[in-house]
């Protein structure tokens, strides 16, 4: 039978055209719909921490004096005397990421991220190409003491959506202060404390929102800060322990006068060993103040 003598052929390929038309439509939906959650989101993050009160003045040697001393010369390495504290962090990333133990390819992630400091919070939101031409969005945020975890696929197909709970809480928490040497003049507000565990590694401690979380920074003797330590949850559910999680810091350089590692390998101590699933690379980042 010949399909084009009674149509067949144009109706098909009218159909799959349709398809392909509607699919797209509903991805870029998706992605607008998506990005306007995010851009709300942003808004409210920044507008909260422009609300909170902060100190004004430049930061002077002796407001280091009571830190323990690798960390007193962290800072003084990092440039931030004479500076004002930062209030908001924005960084653009790149890198490498796997999301588990035995993936052999490396996904190249392209990674916002908008941080603030006087009330302690962030926005991160990252596109990977998964699947050919399919891009997946991931978006985690943390607000007010509270985290949640969105990802879709196409924009559209939500893979994972975590709201706040007590362990993602936390783990945001201690998110916050594993990432805390790309913005050292945090390292003086009052929502930290630091405790010296030797001459060459100290721990800070942050109590917020009800929440507790700690990390272990480490040193070289001339203050250089090397990498940074949480015991944290990788999971959220019922059975979730507080795994390994660290920070490799590399390639320090100068932004607007403050030296901050531009790359950061991320990895989770599970079962099988050492799993590095992110190397982190900042592309940009500026200040506000």
């Amino acid at each position: 039978m010949n399909i084009f003598k009674f149509g067949f052929w144009p109706s098909l390929a009218t159909a799959a055209l349709l398809l392909i038309i509607l699919g797209t439509t509903a991805v870029l939906i998706g992605k607008w719909e998506f990005n306007k959650q995010i851009d709300s989101e942003l808004e409210r993050l920044s507008a909260n921490n422009a609300a909170a009160d902060i100190n004004h003045q430049k930061i002077k040697e002796e407001d280091l004096e009571a830190l323990p001393e690798p960390v007193n010369k962290w800072l003084r390495n990092s440039g931030i005397i004479g500076k004002n504290k930062i209030s908001t962090v924005n960084l653009k990333q790149s890198g490498k990421m796997k999301l588990e133990p035995g993936q052999e390819e490396w996904f190249k992630p392209e990674a916002e991220q908008l941080i603030t400091l006087n009330e302690p919070g962030f926005l991160w939101q990252v596109d990977l190409n998964m699947m050919p031409v399919i891009k997946t969005k991931g978006r985690d945020l943390f607000q007010n003491g509270n985290a949640s975890m969105l990802i879709k696929i196409a924009y559209l197909l939500p893979v994972v959506d975590q709201k706040a709970n007590a362990k993602i809480n936390e783990s945001a928490l201690h998110r916050f202060l594993l990432e805390l040497p790309w913005y050292p003049t945090a390292a003086l507000n009052n929502y930290l404390s630091w405790g010296k565990i030797d001459a060459t590694t100290a721990r800070v401690t942050m109590n917020y929102q009800g929440i507790q979380a700690s990390a272990d920074f480490y040193f070289d003797q001339k203050g250089n800060l090397l990498s940074t330590e949480a015991m944290r949850y990788k999971e959220s559910d019922e059975s979730a322990e507080r795994l390994k999680c660290t920070g490799e810091l590399k390639n320090y350089k100068e932004f607007d006068g403050i030296k901050i590692p531009t790359e950061i390998d991320v990895s989770w101590y599970l079962d099988g060993g050492k799993f590095t699933w992110f190397k982190v690379e900042v592309e940009e980042i500026s200040f506000k103040y």
